[in-house]
């Protein structure tokens, strides 16, 4: 279960959803975060309630309360690498997450999530990189 002061603060900003029949819903953070909503708060930002999941499917808006191994840090992600591809695999993150955010993942300020590790290993393998990938870490976090 997490804090209740985490999911209150989370409850400010965070897409939050109230949808008690969604089969998903106990093991679901925004869900959880929904429920801890403060009375004073006059608005939240909340996932629409006539959204419908196609095809009884996994909703869009689900967000796992178990913590995932995600990988931490960049620092030392080229050092097996050619000089020129090292170069090429850079520009294309920075092109495509911009470089405030890509030096964010670097230092291993900001978490990087399943879909940003598939990204970031699908540019690697256009870029001709086919050894596996070396983060500094990993770490067993939520993905809020």
């Amino acid at each position: 279960m997490i804090d209740k002061k985490i999911l209150e603060e989370k409850a400010q900003k965070y897409i939050v959803c109230f949808d008690v029949q969604c089969p998903q819903h106990e093991h679901c953070l925004r869900w959880q975060a929904g429920q801890c909503v403060p009375e004073s708060y006059f608005s939240v930002y909340c996932v629409n309630p006539n959204h419908v999941r196609k095809d009884g499917g996994e909703c869009i808006a689900y967000r796992d309360d178990r913590p995932q191994r995600v990988p931490v840090g960049m620092v030392h992600f080229y050092e097996a690498m050619p000089g020129a591809m090292e170069r090429a695999i850079k520009s294309r993150l920075i092109e495509r997450f911009s470089r405030v955010i890509y030096y964010r993942y670097r230092r291993g300020d900001m978490t990087i999530t399943p879909d940003v590790e598939q990204e970031i290993e699908r540019i690697c393998r256009e870029c001709g990189w086919t050894e596996p990938l070396q983060f500094d870490g990993y770490a067993d976090k939520l993905i809020w």
